[in-house]
């Protein structure tokens, strides 16, 4: 895996046609956040081009973990709310909710490997993660 660095203006200007994470041709692109600057509130994003494949990956995991996340919260305040009751029961959600954290912090992680990590470097983007082949693609711009 590769590190790329350049301007923020050139990065969302747009990147090549290739996917960031295999080096094969890119079908789509996905909308990340680039990380805010002292002098502008609100972040930045760049659209970075993924295969259908990497997509598809991508997606599923962040799916499930914005899903198990909201999930496991909400068993969490039960739980707790059945603790006044129910102690054994309560034990019991509050595992099930245990469980589903894990299960979110599986898939958090599995998303984050799915593409490339953003770092803001000043007026700089560098992303870490990448295929070679997009490393040097994007270098020629």
């Amino acid at each position: 895996m590769a590190e790329v660095s350049l301007p923020l203006k050139t990065a969302q200007e747009g990147f090549p046609a290739i996917c960031a994470m295999t080096g094969g041709d890119a079908d789509g692109a996905i909308s990340l956040p680039v990380g805010r600057s002292a002098t502008r509130w609100r972040s930045p994003k760049i659209q970075v081009p993924l295969s259908e494949p990497v997509f598809k990956r991508w997606s599923r995991r962040q799916n499930i973990h914005i899903k198990s996340r909201g999930l496991a919260s909400v068993l969490t305040a039960v739980g707790i709310v059945i603790a006044f009751r129910n102690a054994t029961l309560a034990f019991a959600v509050l595992g099930v909710a245990i469980v589903i954290h894990l299960l979110d912090l599986w898939a958090e992680r599995g998303a984050a490997e799915s593409r490339p990590a953003i770092e803001r470097d000043g007026a700089n983007v560098v992303l870490r993660g990448v295929h070679e082949t997009f490393a040097t693609a994007v270098g020629q711009l």
